[in-house]
């Protein structure tokens, strides 16, 4: 029984850092699932209709690499301005290609990451600014359309809008408030070791980091900032040794950087501009999905009045962060942390010697919009102790739910006129730019076609395009031939099945031989009309090789290159303004010593009976490197004669010369070595 005065306990009641618009827990956590729910449709809806370069193609390139050539990747894809790219980001491509050997994998996965950078948001604001300003900057990263952008790439840097959220998450509540935070820490720490193994240019995260962690040493647990360091260490060292095996290239694009840096800096405005679409999403509408039509002006003069009013909002919580530094404790730490992490990229982007790309200002995040929210809160604060003292007050919940639909109106439909664009125009030249849709079509096919139960890797595909994209597109690592031309100058293979991606051309039989197999079944139509068609071209021995031209001649070259034979249109009759059709045949019977380094090609040339060249002709080269035993290249050559060319008799010959090294290899002849194959030809 108790006593009249024992005293009762009391549950303990959280202090909402939110002020007069306090947000209960319940109506936080609902208001969050609204947030999470709007970032998870706004990266994975019409997903498949973003755009995929090369760029995007590499870090699964260098995967496949290494899971299905089983070559050991120690450094990244190359950089055109500075050092090559750290490894990690091949390793992380890996993991989804092990259980789905697709492009979709990789961009399901790294979207699926980057969407985590919402929860990360609210968890770090939330406890310094409150749960308003944790939804309010939660919600900026999920619907902020240049965010949703970056969020659904797969090249190095792909992980950015993950990461940098990440290691605030660690590394700010730690610095502002009186707790250790010891795991958060040692969890940002790692995410920041992370990011800098998979960029190069992450680096430059460690000045804003470097000055925050100097200022605020003392309030940071000590042993995991010892870890971390041990791993950055760590992760330098194996990054060193990748770099060693490529550094005299890198030396020399680290020099020019330099070089070109010190002469043409100058001042731009690119950094803060930059900086600030991340936030209000400024120039979205215009860059993607634009188009001359009224609705478009419309939605085009309703974007520039909301990122006008988030500009104003990032603006307001820089002056409540200086408001804070005055003001001292706390907020004294947390507007300096928020001004150091904003201000330092782009002061850092602000001299250049180069343009500035919007990725690199993903350096700012997430200060940007936790400035934003803080902007916000602050005037929706003063605006409530207005009006909570009126007659009818509004309940804080119904404060931000405009601001939500708002938002995800305007920029949702930016995202959507955006993706009717790309889904309008879902293909471009050499498989560089393709949507994902459409790309993924193309590599289900080749991966049908090919297979991964035989033979060895790379396989080799005929496509114009680089080998990058069209591993990326396919999940297998495969080589391309970018030397060829069709149906004008093709190869057809010696040892294994070879198969040709055809972009809008009319697939004629037996332009590839007796052993071409057309599928015209297999042939993709994409929405802008571009038709992909496949052809499979059977191995060919030397036996089958020396049947396919009319006049066998089987000499061999210096190169390692053997003449075959040639088929000559009208039998050595020509006419003058006409052209002369000759298809010649090489097979590749040896690789020389240093023929790697070779660019060869067939000259034809037209000789009147003093010797003189009258018409020189040869417009295809091929890399020795390509070269492969067995292979016969074939070569449908059109000799224009000049209108004025005399009546008369005339000599058509051929052989082959290296562009690069400005050689000629000889025939061997029964007679001996010639400089080329002659043969008379008659002009009329």
């Amino acid at each position: 029984m108790t006593g009249q005065n024992t005293p009762v306990a009391r549950p303990k009641v959280h202090q909402s850092t939110d002020g007069p618009i306090a947000l209960s827990s319940a109506s936080a956590n609902l208001l969050l699932l609204v947030i999470l729910a709007l970032g998870v449709a706004f990266r994975f809806a019409a997903l498949g209709q973003i755009a995929r370069g090369y760029d995007d193609s590499y870090p699964a390139y260098d995967a496949l690499r290494m899971l299905d050539g089983r070559e050991w990747v120690q450094i990244g894809q190359s950089s055109s301005v500075f050092l090559d790219n750290p490894a990690l980001m091949t390793y992380i491509q890996a993991i989804p290609l092990l259980i789905w050997r697709s492009p979709w994998s990789v961009h399901i996965f790294i979207t699926a990451l980057n969407t985590l950078a919402i929860w990360l948001v609210y968890k770090t604001v939330q406890p310094l600014l409150g749960r308003g300003a944790g939804l309010m900057a939660a919600l900026l990263i999920a619907v902020n359309p240049w965010i949703v952008h970056f969020s659904r790439t797969t090249w190095v840097q792909s992980l950015m809008p993950l990461f940098m959220p990440f290691v605030a998450w660690g590394f700010w509540p730690a610095m502002v408030t009186d707790r250790r935070w010891s795991r958060r820490v040692l969890l940002g720490g790692v995410a920041l070791v992370a990011m800098l193994q998979t960029y190069i240019q992450a680096w430059l995260v460690l000045p804003q980091l470097g000055i925050l962690i100097t200022v605020f040493y003392r309030r940071l647990p000590k042993r995991p900032l010892l870890i971390v360091l041990l791993l950055f260490v760590a992760s330098l060292v194996v990054y060193g040794v990748g770099l060693a095996g490529v550094w005299e290239s890198n030396q020399s694009k680290l020099v020019g950087f330099v070089a070109s840096s010190e002469t043409e800096l100058h001042f731009t405005r690119e950094g803060l501009d930059h900086a600030l679409r991340f936030v209000t999403g400024r120039n979205f509408d215009y860059e993607y999905g634009r188009e001359e039509t009224a609705v478009y002006q419309i939605r085009r003069a309703i974007s520039l009045l909301v990122s006008n009013g988030l500009g104003l909002a990032v603006w307001a919580g820089i002056v409540r962060a200086l408001i804070g530094l005055w003001r001292g404790g706390q907020e004294r730490r947390l507007g300096l942390i928020l001004l150091v992490w904003f201000w330092t990229p782009v002061l850092l982007m602000s001299f250049s010697a180069f343009s500035i790309h919007i990725h690199y200002l993903l350096l700012t995040c997430p200060a940007g919009h936790v400035l934003a929210a803080w902007g916000i809160v602050a005037a929706g604060q003063t605006g409530w102790r207005w009006w909570g003292k009126r007659p009818f007050p509004i309940s804080p919940v119904y404060l931000f739910v405009p601001v939500i639909v708002l938002l995800t109106l305007v920029f949702g439909l930016n995202l959507y006129y955006a993706n009717q664009e790309a889904a309008r125009h879902p293909v471009q030249s050499r498989f560089d730019g393709w949507t994902l849709e459409a790309s993924a079509s193309v590599g289900d096919t080749i991966r049908e076609l090919v297979g991964r139960s035989e033979g060895v890797f790379p396989r080799r595909i005929f496509a114009e395009g680089h080998a990058a994209l069209l591993s990326g597109l396919s999940g297998l690592y495969v080589r391309t031939g970018l030397e060829l031309d069709f149906p004008a100058y093709v190869v057809l293979p010696g040892e294994e099945p070879l198969l040709y991606v055809l972009l809008n051309e009319t697939i004629m039989p037996g332009a590839l031989g007796p052993k071409q197999q057309s599928l015209p079944e297999r042939d993709l139509i994409f929405a802008d009309g571009t038709r992909a068609s496949f052809v499979m071209v059977a191995p060919y021995s030397r036996e089958d090789a020396l049947a396919l031209p009319e006049v066998v001649v089987d000499w061999r070259s210096e190169s390692g290159l053997t003449l075959l034979g040639y088929t000559l249109a009208g039998n050595g009759a020509a006419k003058a303004g006409q052209s002369t059709e000759l298809t010649t045949y090489w097979r590749v019977d040896e690789r020389p010593s240093g023929s790697a380094e070779w660019y060869v090609g067939a000259f034809y040339h037209v000789l009147n009976d003093a010797r003189q060249i009258v018409v020189n002709s040869g417009d295809h080269r091929q890399w020795g490197h390509q070269w492969q035993v067995g292979d016969v290249y074939v070569e449908r050559a059109s000799i224009l004669l000049p209108d004025d060319l005399p009546p008369g008799d005339y000599q058509l010959e051929w052989g082959l010369f290296d562009n690069i090294h400005m050689r000629n290899f000889a025939l061997q002849s029964p007679n001996g070595p010639v400089e080329a194959y002659a043969l008379p030809i008659r002009v009329e």
